[in-house]
């Protein structure tokens, strides 16, 4: 049965997975234009931040999705995606500051290929 909340479960789950792939297609397009590795750039905040924002989405529209649906998934799966959710969170929150403190080009610490 389709819920209003079940609804906006998966259009979150959805819409995290797209920020994902479009996330990856902007920076193929961003790394060949300014001639970087793709290990260069996945120490970088520019594409690490949102790619934790949408991987946040995703995981929070999962566990919604599995709490809310008409035969709700088993407990340890919504724990599992929640607990998912707060860590790409947290490395979200770190990514942004990062960049934001030292330039959104400078490699995170312990990846110092430029």
């Amino acid at each position: 049965m389709i819920t209003p909340q079940s609804l906006l479960a998966n259009i979150l789950w959805l819409f995290g997975l797209s920020g994902v792939l479009a996330t990856f297609s902007y920076f193929a397009w961003y790394r060949k234009l300014v001639g970087l590795t793709w290990r260069a750039l996945l120490g970088m905040p520019r594409l690490l931040a949102p790619l934790s924002l949408a991987l946040t989405a995703f995981c929070t529209g999962m566990a919604w999705a599995g709490a809310a649906d008409y035969q709700p998934s088993p407990w340890w799966q919504t724990i599992a995606w929640t607990v998912l959710a707060l860590l790409f969170a947290v490395q979200f929150v770190l990514y942004a500051r990062a960049g934001r403190r030292t330039g959104w080009d400078n490699p995170v610490e312990g990846n110092k290929e430029p």
